[in-house]
């Protein structure tokens, strides 16, 4: 069988792949990928945002991820996997929870919660005004009064007069059979008529209580007491199957949440923020903005770079990828043309 003759097209095609898998290895790598990277860099002085995208293609590809694709059924079952992993983790017993939040940090934390001094009023007043609350507002005073009349010191202080109130009792009971019933509803009523200026007074009493001095000296103290305890203690209020359950009702509100206008509207708010703010910046200064810097870029470069290059090449994909981006040129007219002359 006589043997193809080589192209001199061929033959740079070959040297060329051959030349660029060299470079893709050992030290090369990295002195090519540090060239790239400070080339890149260069360019990014001269470009600004705007002249290599636009505003309205950042919203689509944002609405594409975060509106409109459906995620498959295997991303719920892995994040649940993973929130049960995170859930039994063994170090959350070797973990206290000062070691996760300072004092300084608690209490920075505390006094801008303090600063809120409208959100709290407004908070104790939905509260207050709550009918649950006023249910159990109800309910306490009317036991109070109901104990006081039943266990009045005064009675226990006079000789036989609990006897006689007892005997009374059990006299207009016979002579007028639900009675104490009636004065019980009676005395419900009159709790209920009088509630609202109960939980005006409770409203006022909380308030001087709960000043931002009282707040903080309350929260410090138990923070004190807190900060010794293992994060274990907290994650044991919860289950496994607990924090598998909250995962699908929260996705299932997200993915609900995700239709409405006003979720798309903070979307689309977010990106024109970010274009008024650095749309006419270069890009690097938006990388340094950021905080990513030069050695960054090529740190996580060589991180990741030298173990999926060799992946490549140990099941004979990389020279294949880097053949099909440069045969069409070596064999086309046009090369073959400056070749030929």
């Amino acid at each position: 069988m006589v043997k193809k003759k080589t192209t001199t097209a061929e033959a740079l095609l070959e040297a060329h792949v051959q030349f660029l898998l060299r470079q893709l290895e050992g030290q090369a790598l990295r002195a090519r990928i540090e060239q790239e990277v400070d080339a890149l860099l260069g360019d990014a002085e001269q470009l600004r945002l705007k002249d290599v995208v636009s505003r309205e293609a950042v919203k689509e590809t944002v609405r594409v991820y975060a509106v409109k694709l459906e995620l498959n059924a295997g991303i719920p079952e892995l994040v649940a996997d993973i929130a049960q992993r995170l859930h039994a983790h063994p170090i959350h017993a070797q973990t206290r929870l000062g070691e996760l939040l300072s004092d300084q940090q608690f209490a920075e934390i505390l006094d801008k919660l303090l600063e809120m001094k409208e959100l709290r009023t407004r908070l104790l007043d939905e509260s207050v005004s709550n009918p649950v609350y006023s249910a159990l507002a109800a309910d306490i005073v009317y036991h109070g009064i109901k104990d006081y009349l039943s266990q009045n010191k005064l009675t226990g202080s006079i000789p036989g007069a609990r006897a006689a109130m007892k005997l009374g009792k059990s006299v207009m009971n016979r002579a007028t059979p639900g009675l104490e019933n009636a004065i019980e509803e009676r005395l419900k009523r009159y709790v209920s008529r009088n509630i609202q200026s109960t939980l005006s007074e409770s409203r006022r009493f909380l308030l001087d209580r709960f000043d931002e001095n009282a707040i903080r000296e309350t929260a410090l103290d138990a923070w004190q007491q807190l900060k010794r305890s293992k994060v274990s203690v907290f994650r044991d209020y919860l289950r496994g199957a607990d924090i598998e359950d909250f995962f699908v009702i929260g996705y299932e509100y997200w993915h609900q949440l995700r239709k409405t206008d006003w979720y798309v509207g903070l979307i689309d708010a977010g990106v024109d923020g970010f274009f008024e703010r650095c749309d006419d910046i270069s890009l690097g200064e938006l990388l340094e903005e950021i905080g990513i810097t030069r050695d960054m870029l090529v740190a996580d470069a060589m991180r990741f770079a030298p173990m999926a290059i060799e992946g490549l090449k140990k099941r004979g994909l990389l020279e294949g990828m880097i053949r099909r981006n440069l045969q069409d040129f070596y064999l086309s007219p046009g090369a073959a043309k400056i070749i030929g002359s």
